[in-house]
């Protein structure tokens, strides 16, 4: 909340002479309170409503300049998402129709687990799903600073926290730490020969993500929280 609300008030300063300032600050609002409620939601309907609000309002956020970069910026942010919502779907679909004729839940266990992982790797941009969070940095920087700090990016982490016992098997658990890892090393090597300061952040964002992962996938889900807390604060 305290970070949400720095942006807001410095966004009133930063875009205040923009013709789309309240265009802009609309989808802003749409796009933390769907934040909020997917951190608050006690129902799959509020999750799915909010996890779909949030990849739309960031399309639009990173459109704001309608410019080449913030266009190729908004696209692959979109596409992104739109797959991790694809997988969500499934997984929720697979949830309901589990107990029914033939189906049962043990036999889509697997499935289900690896379909909610890689729901959370989209939206929190882990590896193979990269690419999307140094192109959003198109984005005006409060957006930038929103995204790569408290909100998009650790969508995933919260969604893996909330689904703790069913995705953090010892099947899987290798998985993720092994994404993580590799998630944190190449964005930092990355982060080394890239010259746009503005990608550099991202691929900050993208080595502490791999971090907060590495910590999931070691079963340390509060030291991954706390991760996420700090992280939020500093950047």
């Amino acid at each position: 909340f305290l970070v949400t609300f720095s942006v807001l008030i410095f966004s009133t300063y930063y875009l205040n002479s923009e013709l789309n300032f309240n265009y802009y600050y609309f989808v802003l609002l749409i796009f933390v309170g769907s934040m909020f409620s997917l951190n608050f939601s006690n129902s799959i309907f509020t999750m799915l409503l909010s996890w779909d609000l949030l990849g739309i309002s960031s399309f639009f956020l990173v459109l704001f300049y309608n410019n080449w970069d913030s266009c190729s910026g908004a696209m692959n942010t979109a596409l992104t998402n739109r797959l991790g919502d694809y997988f969500m779907f499934v997984f929720f679909g697979l949830s309901v129709f589990s107990g029914y004729y033939f189906l049962s839940f043990s036999m889509f266990s697997s499935y289900m687990s690896l379909l909610l992982l890689l729901t959370a790797f989209t939206k929190s941009a882990q590896f193979p799903f990269s690419s999307w969070l140094p192109k959003a940095m198109s984005a005006p920087t409060p957006v930038s600073s929103l995204v790569h700090s408290s909100t998009l990016v650790t969508a995933g982490l919260i969604l893996l926290m909330n689904f703790n016992n069913l995705v953090l098997q010892k099947s899987f658990i290798s998985f993720v730490l092994i994404i993580g890892l590799f998630t944190m090393f190449f964005s930092s090597l990355a982060s080394l020969v890239e010259e746009d300061l503005k990608k550099v952040v991202a691929l900050s964002t993208l080595s502490q993500m791999g971090f907060s992962m590495v910590t999931l996938g070691l079963g340390l889900s509060f030291i991954s929280f706390i991760h996420l807390v700090s992280h939020a604060l500093f950047k």
